[in-house]
């Protein structure tokens, strides 16, 4: 635990000691970013990543009792994200880079003492595993935030070989987390219940950008007929007909990756598309999303279905809670977002590994298209 901790740590400050190297008269200063819905202002985000680890590993108390006070005075009133609009998040007297950079450490440093003082249980570790998790989170957030405003990274997907679907047999499975499994659950996996899905096939890997090319060749962003009435009032009021961050310039596709515009590579996962995309290219292709539980149910039961090193992956299914859910003492983390959120799975190239787990339910607007998303899709039946 304590490793990983480091480790989660060790990342997140090295990806802010890269902004401050990046600012020139090519490239933005890091420290004034535009306010978008989808971003925050990276100060604020790295001071609220050390925040979180000092509340919920140090300061949180109990329900009925008040927490301890932060190692940064005014830490409460800059961080707490529950209590802190976003579009404010740009106008706050944070503290400066390096003042962010110590706070950082300082959390660091607090919560492994705590740590050690810990049995070795997991009800112990729960908030510690929490923060953890969250920074870990935050971390691959950072890097959409680069793609968005084309900072440099040198992270990206990998080719994918061309795959057949996989037939599998339907069946019941308890899908969710069990109450007796060792390790971090999240609320919204609790807990395992009783799913059947029928018989199935699904495509070993997501789709790739050849294979999308060719519907965006075929003139399908203009025929309404692919598209649902959610997808076409998405495509009335953004005007795309493409994807976001393709062109083609002077007879070529190209894709922007972070930084830099480079050709359109027709074997990797075609990446940052919003679920009525990845539908509309399912009808135009005689396929369709899988549900959650078939996603699951593959992913947990059949070798060679490739997941969770590439891109999320958008379900055809509601982002819900499962029977009986409660939330946990961070009950922000879920709750606000059932029922208008599409439930995603998977993992993507900017996922750090302990992150990537079968039953572990990611969410999403479905018009977002900034993540490191894509899909995968079934024959119909």
């Amino acid at each position: 635990m304590a490793e990983a901790l480091r480790d989660a740590r060790d990342y997140t400050v090295r990806l802010l000691d890269a902004c401050a190297v990046w600012p020139s008269a090519a490239t933005p200063d890091p420290l004034r970013v535009p306010c978008l819905a989808i971003i925050n202002p990276p100060l604020w985000e790295f001071g609220h990543v050390a925040w979180f680890t000092e509340y919920w590993c140090l300061r949180q108390r109990g329900a009925n009792q008040p927490p301890a006070s932060s190692l940064l005075a005014d830490a409460d009133r800059w961080y707490d994200s529950g209590k802190v609009p976003h579009d404010s998040r740009w106008h706050l007297d944070l503290p400066d880079w390096q003042a962010t950079r110590g706070y950082l450490e300082d959390t660091l440093a607090a919560a492994l003492d705590a740590l050690h003082k810990l049995p070795e249980t997991d009800a112990a570790l729960y908030f510690h595993r929490l923060a953890l998790f969250h920074e870990d989170m935050h971390d691959e957030a950072f890097c959409y935030t680069r793609q968005t405003l084309g900072w440099p990274h040198a992270d990206g997907p990998a080719e994918l070989s061309p795959a057949a679907d996989i037939e599998l047999t339907g069946g019941e499975f308890l899908m969710g987390s069990s109450p007796t499994a060792r390790g971090f659950v999240f609320d919204n996996e609790k807990w395992a219940h009783p799913q059947r899905v029928a018989d199935f096939a699904i495509a070993a890997t997501p789709v790739r950008n050849s294979d999308y090319l060719a519907f965006v060749e075929a003139g399908a962003y203009r025929d309404p007929q692919w598209w649902s009435a959610d997808g076409q009032a998405w495509l009335t009021a953004t005007g795309q007909t493409m994807p976001h961050y393709w062109r083609r310039q002077d007879g070529v596709w190209q894709q922007r990756r972070f930084e830099r515009w480079i050709a359109l590579a027709p074997d990797q996962p075609v990446i940052h598309l919003t679920a009525h995309e990845a539908e509309a290219w399912c009808r135009w292709a005689g396929r369709r999303l899988p549900t959650e539980a078939e996603w699951e149910y593959a992913a947990r039961h059949v070798a060679g279905f490739d997941w969770g090193t590439q891109v999320w992956e958008w379900t055809a299914s509601a982002f819900a809670p499962y029977p009986g859910f409660s939330p946990d003492p961070y009950a922000e983390y879920a709750a606000p977002f059932f029922h208008t959120h599409r439930s995603v799975r998977g993992g993507s190239f900017a996922t750090r590994p302990r992150m990537r787990n079968p039953r572990y339910r990611n969410y999403y607007e479905p018009q977002r298209d900034d993540i490191f998303i894509g899909f995968r899709s079934c024959p119909l039946r």
